[in-house]
């Protein structure tokens, strides 16, 4: 068994540095403790209204939310087993062949890849932390932060994991419950006291060590992983699949984009893929709702941001993940023989993406509601357009059609966090100064055009 995990460990990283050669996906890391040791020396201004305590729970949130983004394995049990991802072709793929089992296999592919979260994410950031905090002389300890941080990440992971294996086997008839989930604490967290979050376990663990906490600890990551494995969905069809040809029915609904005969492309393989509407649930409206859910507690740690701002941000940055579904499977290989560029593949994608965002608009139009702020409502629609636009547009521009793996390498990456960073937070320090200056993210929707026009220019340079 440590032959296959050994095996897919070096698999993982010749597959990357095949991208991005050997340094610089092995400066991803660095990039990420950077960002970390800036954010951490940003207490220089916010030390006098955050705490040192206040700054772990946000940092053990942090991860959890990371940790739930990334969560949806149960999702991907026969679509790994079964499908190319692009051009690699992995081992797991080799699940016929080799003399051992599915669920061994898919077990040592999300060890794997847990691993890889460990020293690509959570090591860096604690590193790149702890560094800033030697710089301004706080105390915290480094080989506990690490594994709290980790145990974090992982808790978040392994609840979504499960419900997303609950959805697996389920199907529609799971949305129910895994949508009452969220309602049902957000009926809880109506009255909750700010230091109630502090009963997360492994901040718990980090600010009073004890074994019975380290045991919950490790029992909420590996009780509903090991369920989750068990009820994994890694069994093969028996039957072919047929579909009803939809593709003329669908391209005629969407004739007013210019676009409909790739959108409908796009529809088609992205209903038809393993776990089809299950991606944007888990991939997306879960860490939204989480977000939702925790954000107002959080940010009563630094007193003086608009929730409802910070908010329709946030769901603007994670709406561009919608644009990784849609050419996560899809290379311009797949239409060389047509007459087409690559700008014309993106433009497409762009079309498909336009109309993906109306899941997360209407998330933040029924944020603005709950809120009781529909006096608001247009310049919180704005805000999120411009931020959903803007981060799309600098992922166009930075990656193509090859997001998935660009953003590993350490150079991308780094032009994508301070091409991003800067400008979100603007817009958020913007609103605390005065509500009515969230109406200058206006001004992103002609830069973004501006990037786009640009991407098309460089991606139309490219041989393929």
């Amino acid at each position: 068994m440590f032959e296959l995990f050994k095996s897919m460990m070096k698999e993982e990283w010749r597959m990357h540095s095949s991208f991005f050669g050997d340094r610089g996906f092995a400066l991803f890391p660095v990039v990420v403790a950077s960002i970390s040791m800036l954010l951490s020396l940003s207490m220089i201004i916010f030390g006098r209204i955050i705490s040192q305590a206040e700054v772990l729970l946000g940092l053990h949130y942090l991860l959890l939310f990371m940790g739930s983004m990334v969560g949806g394995f149960g999702l991907l049990g026969r679509e790994v087993m079964n499908r190319r991802f692009g051009q690699a072709s992995l081992l797991a793929y080799s699940s016929r062949t080799l003399p051992i089992s599915e669920r061994v296999i898919f077990s040592n592919f999300i060890v794997k890849d847990v691993i890889y979260y460990l020293f690509l994410y959570v090591l860096p950031f604690t590193v790149g932390f702890m560094a800033g905090a030697v710089i301004l002389d706080l105390q915290y300890s480094f080989f506990m932060l690490l594994t709290t941080l980790f145990l974090s990440f992982c808790t978040g992971l392994s609840l979504v994991f499960l419900l997303s294996t609950i959805y697996a086997n389920l199907g529609k008839k799971a949305l129910f419950l895994i949508f009452m989930i969220p309602i049902v604490f957000l009926i809880f967290f109506q009255g909750i006291r700010f230091d109630i979050l502090y009963e997360l376990p492994p901040l718990v663990f980090y600010l009073a060590p004890s074994l019975d906490i380290l045991i919950t600890c490790l029992a909420l990551v590996l009780v509903p992983s090991i369920v989750s494995l068990i009820f994994l969905r890694v069994d093969y069809s028996q039957s072919q699949k047929h579909y009803k040809n939809q593709f003329r029915e669908i391209t005629e609904s969407l004739g007013f984009y210019g676009y409909s005969h790739f959108m409908a492309k796009d529809y088609l393989d992205f209903s038809r893929s393993e776990g089809g509407a299950g991606k944007i649930v888990f991939s997306f409206l879960v860490p939204v709702l989480l977000v939702w859910l925790f954000l107002p507690q959080l940010l009563k740690a630094v007193p003086g941001l608009d929730i409802l701002v910070v908010f329709a941000v946030v769901v603007g940055m994670m709406a561009s993940s919608m644009y990784n579904w849609l050419v996560e499977f899809d290379m311009f290989s797949s239409y060389a023989f047509l007459p087409l560029t690559v700008p014309d593949v993106l433009r497409s994608k762009l079309n498909s993406y336009s109309l993906l965002n109306v899941f997360p608009l209407i998330v933040v139009v029924i944020a603005t509601v709950y809120a009781g702020r529909m006096n608001d409502m247009v310049h919180i629609i704005l805000l999120f357009i411009a931020v959903s636009m803007y981060v799309v547009s600098v992922t166009i521009y930075l990656t193509g059609l090859n997001t998935t793996f660009s953003l590993y390498s350490a150079g991308t990456f780094a032009s994508y966090v301070l091409a991003i960073g800067p400008v979100v937070l603007a817009m958020i320090f913007l609103a605390q100064l005065n509500f009515h200056l969230v109406l200058a993210s206006v001004l992103l929707i002609p830069l973004s055009v501006l990037v786009l026009k640009r991407s098309f220019v460089k991606c139309g340079r490219w041989e393929v």
